[in-house]
């Protein structure tokens, strides 16, 4: 077999073709394999989106459940010009309860941003089955008050006692006022 120019040209262009397609072969490889790290990159990157949002609509629904919350409390909460009301709606309760009324003192009202608390010192004699039932009444009014302090004593009589305690009724602060602040 004779090796003619055209042969060898002919092998040549083969050569040429084989070396080509290796290099346009290892450079699409090369792209693919950047192609899939990035891809491997981005699925990462959304899994980790997934796992932090996925509190989201938890959380949102938390919110929702404390903004009912602070509605509901805030519906319990009476206006500041309605005290003069409570007030002698606790002085009922008491003389109710066969408990007589010895002082009744408004402290200074502490003010908050949507609420206010107007703590009220109060003494009380009478017999503790009466002071107990006034308490249990003074639970089931349907406004937020607390009784943060109290001191019992027995009195000479059975059954007797001395109440000195402060009840603290919280309220709605008038809106000028709060503005005026």
């Amino acid at each position: 077999m004779k090796l003619g120019m055209r042969e060898l040209l002919f092998f040549t262009i083969l050569l040429g073709v084989l070396v080509a397609s290796y290099f346009i072969l290892t450079k699409k490889q090369a792209e693919r394999k950047r192609k899939e790290a990035e891809t491997e990159v981005m699925a990462k990157s959304l899994a980790d989106l997934e796992q932090s949002t996925a509190g989201i609509d938890d959380l949102n629904r938390k919110i929702a459940d404390l903004q009912q919350a602070i509605t509901f409390f805030e519906s319990k909460l009476p206006q500041a010009k309605e005290m003069d009301k409570i007030l002698r709606e606790v002085s009922q309760m008491a003389d109710a309860n066969s408990l007589q009324t010895k002082t009744v003192r408004t402290l200074r009202t502490e003010r908050n941003v949507n609420y206010s608390e107007q703590p009220i010192e109060m003494n009380l004699v009478g017999d503790f089955n009466g002071f107990y039932s006034f308490l249990l009444q003074l639970e089931k009014l349907p406004r937020l008050t607390r009784v943060p302090s109290m001191i019992l004593t027995k009195a000479d009589k059975d059954g007797e006692m001395t109440a000195k305690f402060t009840l603290s009724i919280f309220f709605e602060p008038d809106r000028q006022q709060a503005d005026a602040q």
